[in-house]
């Protein structure tokens, strides 16, 4: 069986049963959220298709629309705005510390006549660029601030790690979002899925991670 998903009053897919409870148990879909399919035309809650499986719970049943109701227990809850925010900022102080470092050190071959190098400019945005993507898309799917916070950053669609380049992408929506007097990260406090600018750019959220605490 296919279903198609309502997303922002638009129809999107069709995505199999098991792409469907994929999303449902990284929490990128809710039990309440709508779907159609052709053996099951109408639009209705995702609780209410046959083999739809709710995290912490059994399968469906094809219950009727009247008795289905949304079910939370076992899903990753999106990260609110001042949870990411101490993240970030733990996150700015351990590339600060790296960027001293490199300052100091190319300072110091400055004064013993090696010279300035181009890469004292460049390696600092570079460890930036590189930082972040390549933790998103590890084993970890986090930054070193995020671990501390219990944070992850998933794909948006089956909830899995992202990609490194998925990963760069983010990073220059970020730089984006603080071009604009940071509205692009403070649009995380008001969207439904605490998505920044950043996030929808690049198709991630970022989630509380259960197996670090809530």
């Amino acid at each position: 069986m296919e279903i198609y998903l309502s997303r922002g009053g638009e129809r999107i897919g069709p995505y199999s049963l098991e792409a469907v409870n994929r999303q449902l148990a990284a929490g990128t879909l809710t039990p309440h959220d709508l779907g159609w399919s052709e053996t099951s035309p109408g639009w209705k809650p995702l609780l209410s298709f046959a083999g739809v499986i709710v995290p912490g719970g059994a399968s469906s049943t094809a219950v009727p629309i009247g008795i289905a109701k949304p079910i939370t227990f076992g899903l990753p809850q999106h990260a609110g705005f001042w949870r990411r925010s101490l993240a970030f900022m733990i996150d700015a102080i351990i590339l600060g510390i790296f960027a001293l470092i490199v300052a100091i050190w190319f300072k110091l071959r400055a004064e013993q006549g090696s010279g300035q190098s181009a890469l004292s400019a460049v390696l600092p945005l570079a460890l930036i660029l590189i930082y972040m993507p390549a933790l998103w898309a590890s084993p970890m799917q986090a930054t070193a601030g995020q671990r501390i916070c219990a944070l992850r950053v998933i794909d948006a669609i089956d909830g899995g790690r992202v990609s490194f380049m998925r990963g760069l992408l983010r990073v220059l929506g970020m730089m984006l979002s603080g071009l604009i007097l940071g509205i692009g990260f403070l649009m995380a406090a008001f969207t439904e899925r605490k998505q920044g600018l950043h996030d929808m750019i690049a198709g991630t959220y970022v989630v509380k991670d259960s197996l670090i605490g809530r």
